[in-house]
């Protein structure tokens, strides 16, 4: 709550002890700054020289009583009024509610000092409860959202600056008329329908409904009577565009799932009708081995054993394309001596630079298919055997794991081919499929991950994986 110090108001009486005893100890005892008036004319001059928090104004003054002055200040200022009444003043209490006063107390519980602790509470309460209201209606007309108070027979009590701009008229306009008069009459009884949901459940209910090609999410709150009709707040937020992405991302959807039966044919395609004459064709080649010259049999075995390669990896390609969803923890030196049995590596040798309970989120099959593209590519492209080095990426303050290494002692890569080795086709002279570093550059990047490749310790390639 404020302090009191935060505080400022308005004593009216045509008493001078009165305002004396007031102000002193207000000022004193509670701390809130204090202004004086002893008539209702004199306290509107003072507050259009300079307003204050609330006004405490007694009820029987000559010229302008107080409820006459709570009218006043209310149609032109608009600050919480606390009306002082006599005693027995229960008529004059029921008049000050209809009038509009915050708050009102019986002036003779005042005179004692030790009650003006009483007033300097409710001073406390109007003006915390006056401030806050101010708040939520600075915040009601700076949002965006449509917000707009109805009665269950339609009828709009308030509306914010959204509310009117969106539906081209003014909040003025707006109040009082039926809410078919802003919306169109079908989308009027459906919220109005929910309105009375809302009233019969007690608490908020949530729906969606649209306005020519605006969409909207709507909330709809049941609020305290208003005399003996009941109110709903709805708050409409418009979703249009959220609702176009959403369609964008199902015809997005809906064209991969037809990329992805393309592919699934291509891959059946490749996997049956190529492969089949192709072990046809190597078949046949046994066949003229004895009978054909050396060289030619070999140029054969070489091209059909390329054409298998490059069926496989093909294969290879169409299921890493596929989004990854199984992910569990592996072992990152487990997958790495796995790889290494599979590949083709005589007289190589496997470091592993890490322990067993190095461990990732990933997919052990696809994870499986880059070490295993990764040793290969060495061994395809240097002559010597290799040492081949796997080891672990600390972040950046060395505490944790951020990626996994691996390089080799060979010939390394050109710096000016460490991007291009990774595109899909790059081959070199020694036949080669061009795919091998392309899976592995589809699998990193399916996972979210980053690959970069550098130089090895030794002068040989590095391909650093960041997680």
């Amino acid at each position: 709550m404020d302090s009191a110090g935060d505080i400022s108001v308005l004593v009216v009486d045509d008493s001078d002890f009165f305002v004396e005893i007031a102000s002193e100890k207000l000022s004193d005892a509670h701390g809130f700054t204090i202004k004086t008036a002893s008539t209702g004319q004199e306290a509107l001059a003072s507050l259009r020289e300079q307003r204050v928090d609330c006004v405490v104004s007694d009820y029987k003054m000559p010229g302008m009583d107080g409820l006459e002055l709570c009218t006043e200040v209310s149609e032109e200022f608009a600050i919480p009024f606390i009306l002082l009444t006599g005693q027995g003043g229960e008529d004059v209490a029921s008049d000050a509610i209809g009038t509009g006063v915050d708050d009102y107390l019986q002036k003779q519980k005042i005179i004692d000092g030790e009650r003006l602790q009483l007033l300097a509470t409710r001073i406390r309460n109007v003006v915390g409860q006056h401030r806050a209201q101010q708040k939520y209606e600075q915040l009601v007309d700076n949002t965006p959202d449509e917000i707009v108070e109805v009665s269950t027979d339609g009828r709009i009590r308030a509306a914010n600056k959204s509310m009117a701009r969106a539906h081209d008229t003014t909040r003025p306009e707006l109040i009082d008329s039926q809410l078919s008069d802003a919306l169109p009459a079908e989308i009027a009884s459906d919220r109005l329908e929910y309105g009375q949901r809302a009233i019969t459940a007690g608490s908020a209910v949530t729906f969606q409904d649209s306005i020519g090609v605006r969409h909207f999410h709507n909330i709809v709150t049941p609020l305290s009577e208003t005399g003996d009709t009941n109110t709903v707040q709805f708050i409409s937020r418009e979703i249009t565009q959220q609702k176009h992405d959403e369609q964008k991302l199902k015809k997005t959807k809906r064209e991969l799932e037809q990329s992805n039966e393309k592919l699934d044919k291509f891959a059946s395609v490749v996997s049956h009708d190529l492969r089949n004459p192709l072990m046809v064709t190597k078949a046949r080649v046994d066949f003229v081995r004895d009978d054909a010259p050396t060289e030619h049999v070999e140029t054969m075995e070489r091209n059909l054993d390329r054409m298998e390669t490059m069926i496989d990896e093909l294969l290879t390609l169409a299921r890493v394309g596929e989004s990854i969803t199984d992910l569990s923890r592996v072992a990152l030196a487990a997958v790495a001596e796995d790889a290494w049995e599979h590949t083709q590596t005589d007289g190589g040798t496997l470091e592993l630079n890490l322990t067993r309970d190095v461990v990732i989120e990933t997919d052990r099959d696809r994870l499986l298919q880059i070490f295993e593209n990764l040793f290969r590519n060495a061994f395809d492209h240097n002559d010597t055997p290799l040492t081949i080095r796997v080891g672990t990426l600390d972040d950046a303050d060395g505490t944790g794991l951020s990626g996994f290494y691996i390089e080799d002692d060979g010939r390394g890569i050109p710096p000016e081919d460490r991007t291009t080795v990774l595109e899909h086709g790059y081959t070199t002279s020694n036949g080669g499929s061009g795919f091998g570093l392309s899976i592995v550059t589809d699998i990193v990047a399916a996972h979210g991950w980053e690959i970069t490749i550098g130089e090895g310790r030794d002068g040989g390639a590095r391909f650093d994986i960041s997680l």
